[in-house]
């Protein structure tokens, strides 16, 4: 549906509205994190760290279609006592088109993407090849779904998708040995259908702070576990110093019921995710105003 409305919309002609209807942009930043000791008494671990990120969008909206489109990208790195590891690896692109039913509904097709981007280990500061957990497109998450979109204000949007296809690779032949992610071993490739809720909010709190988060649900049909539901949540707070220097903290949640960590003091279990990233850093915006 999303490739047939892009057709659409391009093979229109001639109105001059239909020429302003894109709305592109993207915000660049680069943020950093510093710790350095000498003699310190109570001790500490001389530290450096750099998360790089990349918004993108491209918008359109004319007459009862729009079509919104998002990347992100997001790559960071820590050196401790010279010890590497990556603190952020995140691809992630979306996609929904909606014709409009009415002021606050519509009818949308919504396609999500998401992977990293380089290797990742058990073990902070550690490349041993037995100790590789993930790398690019293992694993990969695929999301299409068909539903409604509720949007009562520039501020808040529900994607709702009774019908979603959720595709897993896991396209590392030895991490599909295993069954990472959820995939049966041997198989680089797991198909879920189930329904879907999509969330995003976006809120100014203060002058120059601004206040995001982004909220995914999906509950698997085919297996009887439907009861149990996909979590993937970030929140994320920006701070404006002023129009190229920024402060952020983004905390990301994330449960699946079909991933199942080794651990030293139980055994195989499930367990929540949690991530946090801060950084103080360089911005820049270019294109048209980021979208709400």
């Amino acid at each position: 549906m999303v490739v047939l409305l892009g057709s659409s919309l391009f093979a229109q002609t001639g109105d001059p509205a239909r020429d302003t209807a894109w709305k592109k942009g993207g915000n660049l930043e680069l943020l950093f994190n510093q710790a350095a000791y000498s003699d310190w008494q109570a001790g500490g671990a001389n530290s450096f760290a750099a998360n790089s990120r990349v918004f993108l969008f491209a918008n359109y909206d004319y007459n009862q279609w729009s079509w919104d489109n998002s990347l992100n990208l997001a790559y960071g790195v820590n050196l401790q006592d010279g010890l590497y590891n990556k603190t952020d690896d995140r691809i992630e692109l979306e996609s929904r088109a909606d014709r409009h039913l009415n002021k606050h509904w519509n009818v949308s097709a919504l396609l999500n993407f998401r992977t990293q981007f380089v290797n990742g280990f058990s073990t902070p500061g550690v490349t041993d090849e037995s100790l590789r957990i993930s790398t690019f497109m293992a694993p990969g998450y695929a999301v299409f779904g068909l539903g409604f979109t509720y949007k009562p204000n520039e501020r808040f949007t529900a994607f709702i998708s009774p019908i979603t296809s959720k595709q897993t690779y896991v396209l590392d032949q030895r991490l599909a040995d295993k069954g990472a992610f959820g995939v049966d071993a041997g198989s680089q490739f797991r198909q879920e259908v189930g329904g879907y809720v999509n969330l995003r909010y976006k809120q100014a709190i203060f002058e120059n702070v601004e206040f995001k988060a982004a909220l995914d649900l999906f509950s698997n049909y085919l297996d009887g576990n439907y009861k149990f539901i996909d979590v993937n949540g970030v929140a994320e707070l920006n701070m404006k110093v002023n129009s190229w220097l920024t402060a952020s903290i983004q905390v990301n949640v994330i449960y699946d019921h079909d991933i199942i960590f080794d651990t030293s003091d139980g055994g195989p279990q499930r367990r929540t995710q949690f991530k946090q990233v801060l950084g103080v850093g360089l911005t820049h915006r270019f294109g048209s105003k980021l979208p709400e």
